[in-house]
């Protein structure tokens, strides 16, 4: 396929920039990037790329060193990450908007060589300006391998202490050569950056053009806070591949199909949470499942944004199952019960080339995770999963969401797995929250028709399906469900619009719930 890198062998590219280099040649007049106010070719790209390139390695950047990342999303935000690449550096991407707390607990963890960001003035300690510094071309970088550091992600963890994976050139090609298969992306193929960078999901987007000689549309981050307004950027950019978590597409979906025939839509994405498939169903009455076609995938940073692939039908719209598929080519699974012996349903252990080599700085965190079994590394995903008969996987919940109420243990996901089976129910997202000094069990949803829910009706439905336990003490009803940045639903947010609400509410099972605002609680 012209200007398309497809697949790897012996002659393949070894890196992430040899690969974007072929295509640039191959189609140097094809639209790589654009945003509101720029659209550059692959040959314009390349060169500005370059440019960036030397000049951070002339301020210390090259192998095993990292260069900081915080930048409005436009055009120019994919050339310094380029940038960065060629230069043999990894990039790290700091938070937009920054959370003061955790950046300085980042920026001191990772130990950048340079910070690239749009301020005119430089910062504290290493700091470029993007738009007015990085011109001069010097000496050319070092070639990159396979085995250098693309970037490093900081997710939170259960501690509640930032932990930064390392992600690799090899990492994110195998990625691709095991997807690519799958969906068959090439030059026509018009992407929209949805994602900000300090989500993987980012980087699926960004190489899932640029390897395959698509175009990028970068948008102003404010353009995808409106449903409306996004949904108009989608028509009008023809966009053809759209990622999407659940919860965000929740709320653009409604947009998107007031006008079902003017997108162009080819593929819907649909990772980062679990996906309830039941939820699509007004989608597919209006799309189908073909144009565009959808697909539910699973992963985590650790073994490289995708791990699992699978094709939404019919069959999967109308069960509450959460089908995940079947690993792509290359990654070898595991299911494991608590004490580690193999099992039909149970902990997924994942191990193949995706699979990164641990965490910045955390040795003991890394030997925790990533475990050898069978002459293999494996990373223990903390996600629970149960293989189905026809050998295909479907996610269940996360062992650390293994809440215990009044003496029970349960798990959140089947709670909102219930919820959401219900007529009018549209999200859920249950959690534990304090009540007058007792954790209680609590959930936060949405209605289909935009109203409050009938919350003694719903949680009468749930005691046909559920254990009394099991059935959420507390339901607080809003427009939106609480979301994090990168548009998962936020467990934690939750939490704390339940207690902060529950202070107004009767002690004792099932006390009155809130109503819907148009802006959330009242």
């Amino acid at each position: 396929m012209t200007g398309s890198y497809q697949t790897r062998d012996a002659k393949a590219p070894p890196s992430l920039m040899d690969a974007f280099a072929a295509v640039a040649r191959s189609a140097p007049h094809a639209v790589a990037v654009a945003d509101e106010k720029e659209r550059l070719t692959y040959g314009e790209l390349a060169d500005r790329v370059r440019q960036v390139a030397d000049v951070l390695s002339r301020h210390g950047a090259g192998p095993g060193t990292v260069v900081a990342v915080r930048m409005a999303a436009r055009a120019e935000l994919i050339v310094v990450l380029l940038g960065i690449l060629a230069a043999r550096a990894a990039y790290l991407p700091l938070n937009d908007p920054a959370v003061p707390e955790r950046e300085a607990f980042i920026l001191a963890d990772a130990r950048p060589a340079a910070l690239v960001e749009d301020a005119d003035e430089p910062g504290e300690g290493m700091s470029l300006t993007a738009t007015t510094r990085l011109r001069t071309p010097v000496g050319g970088p070092a070639a990159a391998v396979p085995d250098d550091t693309a970037y490093v992600i900081y997710t939170s963890g259960t501690t509640g202490r930032p932990k930064g994976t390392t992600v690799t050139h090899g990492n994110v090609l195998a990625l691709f050569d095991a997807a690519g298969p799958f969906f068959g992306f090439g030059p026509d193929d018009r992407w929209l950056l949805f994602h900000g960078i300090a989500f993987d999901f980012s980087v699926w987007e960004m190489w899932g053009a640029l390897l395959r000689g698509g175009s990028l549309y970068v948008p102003d981050r404010t353009r995808l806070l409106d449903p409306e307004d996004c949904a108009r950027l989608i028509r009008q950019e023809a966009v053809t591949v759209l990622n999407q978590t659940p919860t965000a597409f929740g709320v653009l979906a409604p947009e998107l199909m007031r006008e079902p025939g003017a997108h162009t839509l080819r593929h819907i994405v649909f990772g980062g949470e679990r996906l309830h498939p039941p939820a699509l169903d007004p989608w597919t009455r209006v799309h189908g499942f073909d144009r565009p076609a959808l697909t539910n995938m699973y992963g985590i940073t650790e073994t490289t944004v995708h791990a699992t692939f699978h094709r939404i039908g019919a069959d999967d719209v109308a069960s509450s199952r959460s089908v995940i598929g079947r690993t792509l080519p290359g990654f070898r699974a595991r299911i494991v019960d608590e004490r580690d012996r193999d099992t039909d349903a149970g902990e997924l252990l994942l191990a193949g080339p995706q699979v990164t080599a641990g965490y910045l700085n955390r040795p003991e965190l890394t030997a925790e995770r990533y475990v050898t079994a069978r002459g293999l590394v494996y990373y223990r995903t903390g996600d629970l999963v149960r293989r189905d008969a026809d050998g295909t996987l479907s996610h269940t919940g996360r062992r650390d969401d293994q809440v215990k109420v009044r003496g029970y243990r349960l798990e959140l996901a089947e709670v909102e797995s219930a919820l959401l089976d219900l007529p009018g129910v549209t999200g859920a997202v249950a959690t534990t929250f304090t009540l007058a000094g007792a954790e209680t069990l609590g959930c936060v949803c949405t209605a289909a028709d935009g109203t409050a829910g009938d919350t003694a009706a719903v949680r009468g439905r749930l005691r046909a399906r559920l254990p009394e336990y099991m059935v959420p003490d507390r339901m607080l009803w809003l427009a939106e469900l609480p979301s994090t940045a990168n548009g998962k639903a936020d467990r934690r947010q939750a939490r704390t619009l339940l207690e902060r609400r529950g202070r107004g509410w009767p002690s004792g099972p099932g006390g009155a719930a809130d109503q819907q605002t148009s802006k959330g609680v009242r």
